[in-house]
């Protein structure tokens, strides 16, 4: 079968190989439902069926020719359209939005038939036919909308609504039903109900009653049974259910409906009761039960009252309840029970009766009134023991306000006697009391080599040393780890707390054995002694903290709280938020020191060292804001800085001063900027910026640091050697440095630290063991620099031992980058006039 390709307007209609087979097409191809397009190689289109005219809205003459992409492509190209403008991939069905005449979108399924080539048609040629699925796609919609709407019912019905399995499993449940049954969340309750039968209904037997009922009837209605919650709570529900079947006429689940009837269950059981006159809960109940009449007299006890408080309902009948079992001090609560009860209420309360034998009893008890009709009855009092649970109460009591492993008090219980403490020193003017901090030396260590075993039975073991210390008045507790706090009270003098903490010091400074181990554990205590003055527990625990750290800190086994140790808190913490102001603000500033060759006294470079001239304080020594921006953080962004603006300073040197070329800076590396601070890459960026040859930046950086974590300390290391960036190992000498790691390490220089130099002590030992440095150095490859020149005899001597470059004060302290600026102009200058280098001004 052939057929015409035009580009002129009208259709185009296959010519027959025969009449039968050209009206077979034919036949096909208009009375097919579906739109039909036959396009050429190059998309153009060649034929269309009525369908298509139908669907999309063209004439065959505005198809005839014209570029089918053109025609059904929408504005914008799905991402995963298929291409059936040119490729065709026969036999693949695919979704997808096309174009009508008018601009609407309509739904289509699409696949591509190539036309046969061994039958004469031109290669290239691809039939297309598009399936109209607009319907469809409404009503998934429709469907979607009502799934929608179902699931808006489900989620936020009142009633809980479930569908269960025959076998006792649930499929789905909404939330209302989990808050019924105490659950967060229906995955909870669902997650939670293995088996509902057993784990659900207090009454294993009504879910069989259920599925009874179920499979006669197919449903059921109003069905009451008492469940469980999540927490043990026993609750009334009612159920309405139906069974839902599946295509072979079973029952695949239930589905229905639950609703909380507790409270009118109750009702009901109350009513009930009351109408029975409690007869049968009167004879029968293990509860003690009691009838009074209206004149306070007994009318009848039953067996559980005789048991409980040991009278005979006989002897006690005719006579006023009171003088039997209510103790002295609670007639009052006695007859204000009895009068809200002659109110109409119902009165439930714990409280004490008293046995025969004298001894109190809790009781839980339940009073209400009695009628017959509207006339007033009597009053039944029900009481149950409850003294197994006021014990278990205390023990529970007992367990969140003490540590579980020492049995001292916890945080809890000693903030609270903390704050009775202050209370009580508030009232009375000679209430003296103090509060102690302790905190263990040796714990971390024997928890790291022996384990946690041993760790807790060193906490237990401190804990009966610490109770041994104290008096009954006293509090020992534990607050956390191996923090323990003291409230020392009734206290006469000082010398009586110091006392106390000196038995503790020397309590705790005796070996004791852990795991055939002998331990020596030590502690640090902060003390609290002028307490009046606070007015929270807070204050006073951060206080005898400080005073702890302080004793810490200072080696010392104790130490006591002065308003000092708060205000230097204080301080440090308002110098850390002027410190992050002044990095932010930029009033840091660099100071430059001088380094020189030792051989001929020339001007090598200089070191930056940061100073902060604050506004108020004015200079901040370095030893005072450095440590704070290492333990703070700071030093991250404040080190970056130094690098960028030493190397900006080097670069400026070097454009404006004839000769400062071949001059290096050298910037101090800190621990915390070489292990974490991504340095490598910031200083390539800088050395980018700035322009300098990298060979000119030294960076200097402490052996703890190197050896800190040597593999990684290697590999950057390295990355900065493939910069051209010089490496100097700053202190040397101080540190620990392996002599084996040492030779790995891609390090230039060694700097010798200024005590070795400028000690007053053994200067002929400190001349020795700077000759052993440089020897080394000279073995490694390294050149050294020496710290804290001050003096000629020093500077000669490092001359005699061949030292390669010093800096001290005396070439010149540190100064500022101007007149750094100017003391190169100067060297330059005497250098041109081909002079001695002499002393340079400071």
């Amino acid at each position: 079968m052939t057929y015409h390709s035009t580009h002129s307007a009208g259709p185009a209609f296959p010519l027959s190989d025969g009449d039968a087979c050209g009206t077979v097409f034919r036949t096909l191809f208009e009375g097919s439902p579906n739109a039909v397009v036959l396009r050429d190689h190059v998309g153009r289109v060649l034929l269309v069926n009525t369908a298509f005219e139908r669907i999309f809205g063209y004439t065959r003459a505005e198809c005839a020719g014209s570029d089918l992409a053109g025609l059904l492509m929408p504005g914008e190209r799905l991402p995963d359209d298929p291409a059936e403008w040119i490729e065709c991939k026969a036999d693949e069905h695919r979704e997808t939005l096309r174009r009508r005449r008018d601009g609407s979108l309509v739904h289509v399924t699409m696949v591509c038939i190539p036309a046969d080539p061994e039958r004469g048609n031109p290669p290239g040629d691809v039939f297309i036919i598009y399936r109209d699925i607009s319907l469809r796609k409404q009503t998934e919609e429709l469907l979607r909308g009502a799934e929608r709407k179902f699931r808006s019912i489900f989620e936020n019905a009142v009633e809980g609504i479930f569908q269960t399995t025959p076998a006792g499993r649930y499929l789905d449940v909404n939330p209302s039903l989990a808050r019924i049954y105490g659950f967060a969340t229906p995955g909870e309750l669902i997650e939670h109900f293995q088996d509902i039968k057993n784990q659900l209904y207090v009454d294993p037997g009504r879910r069989d009653d259920f599925v009874r009922i179920m499979s006669a009837h197919n449903e059921v209605w109003n069905f009451e049974s008492r469940v469980r919650k999540k927490d043990g709570e026993i609750i009334w529900i009612s159920e309405n259910a139906r069974a839902i079947f599946n295509e072979e006429g079973d029952i695949d689940h239930y589905e229905g409906t639950v609703v909380d009837v507790t409270e009118r269950k109750r009702a009901e059981e109350a009513l009930e009761a009351q109408r029975a006159f409690f007869r049968q809960l009167f004879e029968n109940s293990p509860q003690a039960i009691i009838l009074i009449d209206s004149n306070r007299n007994v009318l009848d006890a039953n067996k559980g009252f005789e048991e409980l408080f040991g009278y005979r309902a006989a002897d006690m009948k005719g006579f006023g309840m009171r003088s039997f079992i209510v103790p002295e001090e609670l007639m009052t609560e006695c007859e204000n029970f009895r009068a809200a009860i002659l109110s109409g209420n119902t009165v439930q309360r714990e409280t004490s009766r008293r046995h025969r034998d004298g001894r109190l009893i809790p009781v839980s008890m339940i009073g209400f009134q009695v009628k017959s009709g509207d006339a007033a009855g009597g009053i039944v009092y029900i009481y149950q023991d409850i003294s197994e649970r006021k014990a278990f109460e205390e023990q529970i009591t007992h367990q969140a306000f003490h540590d579980s492993l020492t049995r001292l008090p916890n945080r809890s219980l000693f903030a609270e006697r903390l704050q009775r403490a202050l209370a009580r020193s508030r009232r009375r003017g000679d209430y003296q009391y103090a509060v102690l901090m302790i905190d263990l030396d040796k714990f971390k260590a024997v928890n790291d080599s022996l384990g946690h075993a041993a760790g807790d039975m060193l906490l237990v073991e401190i804990a009966a040393r610490l109770k041994s210390c104290m008096r009954s008045v006293d509090t020992v507790a534990r607050l956390g780890g191996d923090e323990f706090a003291v409230i020392l009270e009734e206290f006469k003098a000082k010398r009586e707390v110091l006392a106390v903490v000196e038995r503790i010091h020397e309590t705790l400074r005796r070996p004791c054995t852990i795991c055939d181990n002998e331990v020596f554990p030590g502690a640090s205590i902060g003390i609290v002694l002028r307490t009046r003055e606070y007015g929270t527990a807070e204050d006073v625990l951060r206080d005898a903290d400080i005073a702890m750290y302080r004793a810490k800190e200072s080696g010392k086994p104790y130490m006591v709280f002065d308003r000092r140790m708060h205000k230097e808190i204080l301080e440090v913490i308002s110098l850390e938020a002027e410190l992050r102001e002044a990095l932010a603000k930029g009033q840091l500033v660099l100071h430059y020191q001088p380094i020189v060759n030792v051989d001929t006294r020339a001007l090598e470079g200089f070191e930056a060292l940061v100073r902060w001239n604050h506004p108020i304080r004015g200079i901040v020594p370095p030893a005072k804001f450095i440590p704070l921006a290492e333990e703070t953080g700071i030093i991250l962004p404040l080190g970056r800085w130094v690098i960028a603006e030493a190397c900006r300073q080097l670069g400026r040197w070097q454009k404006g001063i004839a000769g400062a070329e071949r001059l290096s800076v050298s910037v101090n590396v800190s621990c915390r900027q070489f292990v974490r601070d991504g340095l490598v890459d910031y200083v390539a960026q800088v050395l980018e910026e700035t322009g300098i040859d990298p060979s000119r930046l030294k960076l200097e950086i402490t052996e703890s640091v190197l050896m800190q974590d040597t593999r990684h300390s290697i590999h950057e290391l390295n990355r900065l050697k493939a910069l051209g960036v010089r490496i100097a190992v700053d202190d040397f000498g101080t540190g620990y440095s392996s002599l084996s790691y040492l030779r790995q390490l891609p390090i230039d220089h060694l700097k010798i630290d200024r005590s070795f130099i400028s000690g007053s002590d053994n200067a002929e030992d400190n001349i020795q063991i700077v000759k052993s440095i440089i020897s080394l150095a000279r073995n490694l490859g390294l050149t050294v620099i020496a710290e804290g020149v001050e003096r000629e005899d020093q500077f000669a001597r490092l001359q005699n031992v061949r030292c390669d470059k010093a800096q001290g004060y005396m070439f010149s302290r540190p100064v500022d980058s101007d007149a750094a600026g100017r003391y190169i102009q100067d060297y330059q200058r005497r250098l041109a006039e081909a002079c001695p280098l002499d002393r340079p001004r400071s």
